[in-house]
């Protein structure tokens, strides 16, 4: 490797001066026959270089531009329709993860790739809510993480707005769990609600019926989620669920699924701007501003414990 002091763009003035008379001198000192030598070398080099550039000039003049043309347009389609079919097995992958083969082998977790149950420690019950989401986990053969809660007691209103901005922070805590873990999609459950009836049957049917690039599938009570009816109930068939489309309104955070493409949806948002907020409203601000597809099923599935009956 040349040293730096053999770069010609490092050399200063002085120095390329000595170096040409350097040379200069040596050329000086060669006998007739080698400078003969040298000159015919130079000029060998330069015919050389010539020759080159003149043949690949002339091999493209001689090209018929019909078969380039033809050769570029074919090779261009062929790109175009692997590219296709490659977004196509995607999306069929895609469409067919709902399929009934794919709910068999995720029949541990709902249907789900994965379930996440919020517990709230605070909660002068929350004994009982993990005692009876347990039995209800050995009833039905579902696995599900426990994601504790360390919420603040509502006491004053600064408690109060703690308490709201804790609503969400779990929530948003779990998205980047999804996230660093690969999930494509999860069902999250506040510990305080219950599995209403065949809800083996009544998720499996909605996940088979909903549209399957949904982004937040409601599953649980109403609460204050409401919304101006702008879509029809669609009755899911076999059962007695209906389900609809929701783009504006207020959402709850008791039960509901929600894909990976959503969670991304939030995360890139939420990097941006404060995360400090109940779910309702941070839900309503991501239906407005990142345009989320979500769906409401009704009848809910999960219910609230003094309405619910034998699994």
């Amino acid at each position: 490797m040349a040293s730096l002091a053999d770069d010609i763009h490092q050399l200063s003035s002085y120095e390329l001066v000595t170096r040409g008379l350097e040379t200069a001198l040596q050329y000086d000192n060669l006998s007739d026959a080698e400078k003969s030598r040298a000159r015919k070398q130079r000029v060998r080099r330069h015919r050389l270089r010539t020759s080159r550039w003149r043949t690949c000039v002339k091999g493209l003049r001689n090209l018929d531009m019909f078969w380039v043309l033809t050769v570029l347009s074919t090779t261009t389609f062929v790109l175009i329709a692997l590219t296709l079919l490659y977004y196509r097995h995607t999306y069929q992958q895609f469409l067919h993860r709902f399929s009934a083969e794919e709910l068999r082998s995720r029949v541990n977790h709902l249907g789900f790739d994965h379930i996440y149950i919020l517990e709230r420690p605070v909660h002068s019950d929350a004994e009982a809510h993990r005692a009876r989401w347990s039995a209800v986990g050995r009833q039905l053969g579902i696995e599900y993480e426990s994601w504790p809660v360390q919420a603040p007691n509502a006491v004053d209103p600064m408690q109060v707005m703690l308490h709201q901005r804790e609503c969400w922070r779990p929530h948003l805590a779990i998205y980047r769990d999804m996230e660093d873990k690969g999930y494509m999609d999860a069902l999250i459950i506040e510990d305080h609600v219950v599995a209403g009836p065949s809800v083996q049957l009544r998720i499996y049917s909605a996940l088979r019926e909903v549209p399957p690039d949904w982004d937040v599938l409601q599953l649980g009570p109403a609460q204050n989620g409401t919304d101006s009816g702008h879509h029809d109930d669609i009755p899911i068939h076999g059962t007695q669920l209906k389900y609809r489309r929701v783009d504006d309104g207020s959402c709850n955070n008791l039960a509901y699924g929600i894909s990976r493409s959503a969670v991304r949806k939030v995360l890139k948002v939420v990097a941006s701007t404060h995360a400090h907020a109940d779910f309702e409203h941070k839900m309503l601000e991501m239906l407005d501003r990142v345009k989320l597809l979500l769906f409401r099923v009704s009848p809910s599935i999960f219910l609230w414990q003094d309405e619910s009956k034998e699994i």
